[in-house]
C-alpha cells in the first residue's frame, strides 16, 4: 500500500506543491522589485517638485537680469530705466553695474538703489576673488547664454548678490550685480509657488542651512531632518527646500500594498495546498478502495472456489459409487447441502449488497415473531453445531412484542452475525443469543468469545469491503468484507440501530434494535 502511495505523492508534489512554492518565491521577488521601482519613481516625482521650484526661482532671476541688461543697452539713460524697474520690484535692494576689464578693475561704477558703500566694496571684492567664475560668465555671454552666479555677503547675510555679465549697444562689457533682500525674495516669490504646488498633499519648508532655522513651512506641525527629501536652492545656496509627503508615506503605501499582495498570495497558496491535500486524500482513498476491491475479488473467489471444490469432489464420489456405506452417503449429502447453502449465501450477499448500493432492493414490512425467527435461523446451523463443536446459548424473552420489518432481511442480519461469531472464534466456538425489549423497540444481541475487535477498528468494521487488519487475520479467515455492511444497511432501512462492544481476546457482542410498531418506520 505504501508503495502505491509513493507515485501519487510525487505527482502531487510535482504538479501542485512545487509550482506553488516556485510561484510564491517568484511573487515575493516580484513584490520586492515592485517596491524598489515604486520607491524610485516616487522619489523622482518628489524631487521633480523641488526641481520645478528651483526652475521657477531661476526664471525670476533670469527675467530680472534680462530686463536690467536691456535697460543698460544705452548707458546714457540706463540709470533711469533701472530705477523704474527697482521701484516695481520690491525684492531688489539695488543694482550695481560697472565696465568689465580683464584685471577686474573699474574706473566707473553705476549704482542704482539703496546700496551702502560697504556692500558695494564687498560685492566687488567677491568678484575679484572669483575671477574664474566671472571670466566664465562672459564666455557664456559670447555663446548667447546669460548665466547668473549667486554670492553670499558675510557682512550682511540678509542680502544676496546675483552677479551676471552683459553688454551695451557699443559692444562694451559690463559686470552687473543685483542686490536682493533674501527673505523677501523667498516669501514674496517662492512661497506662493510652494503653496500652489503643495496644496494638501505634501509638507514643504524653506530652511536656512547656516543656522538650521525654518524660514517658511506650509505645515507647522511637521518636523524636517536630513532623511527627508531636500535640495539647496540654485540661486540661494544657503537655503534648502525640504519636502515630506503628508498622510501615508511611500513606504507605508508600499507596505500596505505588499501586505495585501502577500495575504492574497498566502490565500492562493492555501487554496492550492488544500487542493493538493484533497487530491492526495482522494487519490489515497481511491487506491485504498482499489486495493480493498482487489482483496474482495480475491476473497470472494476463494470463498466460492472452496464450496465448489467440495461439492464437485463429493458429487464425483457419489457418481462413481465410491461411497458404499449409508453413513458415508449421508455425510456426502450433508457436505454437498452445506456447501451449496454456503455458496448460495455468498452469492446472495453479493446480490443484496449490489441491490442496496443501487437502491433497488425492496423490503416487505410486516409483523413477525423475532424469537421464532431466531429459532428458524439457528435450525440451519444444526450441522455446524455438530461438525464444528459450536455451543449455542439462547436467552429468549418470551414477553417481547412482535417486531415490524422484513422477516427475510432480518434473517439475513442474524445469519451474518452468527456466521461471524463462528468464523472468528478459534478454540472455543461459543455463540450466545439474547432478546429483549426497550421502549418501542425490540433487540437481539449476538455474543461470542472469539478473538475480539480492537477499539480503533470498531468504527470501521461496518464499512463496505473492510476487514480487520490485526495480525494476519484477513488472510487466515476468509470473507468478502460485505457482511457487516449489509447488516448496517438493513437495520438502518428499518429505522433501527446496530452497535458493537468488544475487547481483543475476550470476544464481541453485536446488538441490533428493531421497531416493534409500524409507527417507528
Amino acid at each position: 500500500m505504501k508503495q502505491l502511495l509513493v507515485k501519487p505523492i510525487v505527482m502531487v508534489l510535482l504538479l501542485i506543491v512545487v509550482p506553488t512554492v516556485l510561484l510564491t518565491v517568484f511573487q515575493l521577488n516580484s513584490l520586492n522589485q515592485q517596491e524598489e521601482n515604486f520607491e524610485r519613481i516616487y522619489q523622482r516625482q518628489l524631487k521633480s517638485v523641488i526641481f520645478s521650484l528651483n526652475m521657477y526661482a531661476d526664471d525670476v532671476v533670469g527675467q530680472w537680469v534680462s530686463k536690467i541688461s536691456v535697460a543698460n543697452q544705452t548707458p546714457i539713460d540706463s540709470k533711469t530705466k533701472i530705477f523704474e524697474f527697482i521701484k516695481s520690484t520690491p525684492q531688489i535692494k539695488g543694482v550695481l553695474l560697472y565696465p568689465y576689464k580683464k584685471n577686474n578693475e573699474t574706473d566707473h561704477t553705476l549704482v542704482v538703489g539703496d546700496i551702502r558703500s560697504g556692500l558695494i566694496q564687498e560685492i566687488q571684492d567677491s568678484c575679484k576673488a572669483n575671477t574664474t567664475d566671472i571670466t566664465r560668465l562672459f564666455t557664456y555671454l559670447q555663446n548667447n547664454y546669460q548665466k547668473v552666479v549667486p554670492f553670499s555677503l558675510a557682512t550682511s547675510p540678509q542680502y544676496s548678490a546675483f552677479v551676471f555679465a552683459t553688454s551695451d549697444n557699443d559692444g562694451n562689457k559690463w559686470l552687473g550685480s543685483v542686490l536682493v533682500d533674501t527673505e523677501k525674495f523667498l516669501i514674496d516669490l517662492l512661497v506662493p509657488r510652494i503653496q500652489s504646488t503643495a496644496q494638501q498633499d505634501m509638507a514643504i519648508a524653506i530652511k536656512n542651512i547656516r543656522d538650521d532655522s525654518i524660514l517658511y513651512a506650509n505645515n507647522k506641525e511637521t518636523e524636517y531632518d536630513d532623511s527627508d527629501i531636500n535640495e539647496t536652492l540654485w540661486q540661494l545656496p544657503h537655503y534648502a527646500i525640504y519636502l515630506k509627503p503628508l498622510g501615508n508615506t511611500a513606504e507605508a503605501l508600499m507596505n500596505k500594498r505588499s501586505r495585501n499582495n502577500l495575504w492574497l498570495l498566502i490565500m492562493v497558496d492555501l487554496v492550492l495546498l488544500i487542493g493538493a491535500v484533497l487530491i492526495y486524500a482522494n487519490v489515497r482513498k481511491q487506491l485504498q478502495l482499489a486495493k480493498i476491491k482487489a482483496d474482495f475479488v480475491s476473497n470472494v473467489s476463494h470463498e466460492i472456489r472452496t464450496p465448489l471444490a467440495l461439492i464437485s469432489m463429493y458429487a464425483e464420489s457419489l457418481q462413481l459409487k465410491r461411497v458404499s456405506s449409508e453413513e458415508k452417503l449421508q455425510r456426502s449429502y450433508q457436505v454437498i447441502y452445506r456447501e451449496s447453502r454456503r455458496l448460495s449465501g455468498i452469492v446472495n450477499n453479493i446480490l443484496n449488497f449490489s441491490k442496496m448500493e443501487s437502491g433497488k432492493r425492496k423490503f416487505r414490512f410486516d409483523t413477525f415473531d423475532l424469537n421464532e425467527n431466531i429459532r428458524q435461523v439457528l435450525g440451519r446451523y444444526q450441522y455446524a453445531t455438530q461438525a464444528n463443536d459450536v455451543e449455542f446459548i439462547l436467552n429468549i424473552d418470551k414477553t417481547i412484542p412482535n417486531a415490524w420489518g422484513d422477516k427475510e432481511a432480518v434473517d439475513e442480519v442474524l445469519a451474518n452475525l452468527i456466521d461471524n461469531a463462528i468464523k472468528y472464534s478459534k478454540n472455543q466456538k461459543y455463540v450466545e443469543i439474547t432478546t429483549g425489549a426497550e421502549d418501542d423497540m425490540v433487540w437481539v444481541e449476538v455474543k461470542d468469545r472469539g478473538i475480539g475487535i480492537p477499539q480503533k477498528e470498531q468504527a470501521l468494521i461496518f464499512n463496505q469491503f473492510y476487514r480487520v487488519t490485526v495480525s494476519n487475520l484477513a488472510q487466515e479467515v476468509k470473507g468478502s468484507g460485505l457482511g457487516l455492511n449489509i447488516v448496517k444497511k438493513i437495520v438502518h432501512a428499518h429505522n433501527g440501530s446496530v452497535s458493537v462492544q468488544s475487547q481483543p481476546g475476550k470476544g464481541s457482542a453485536f446488538k441490533i434494535y428493531l421497531p416493534s410498531t409500524r409507527d417507528k418506520l
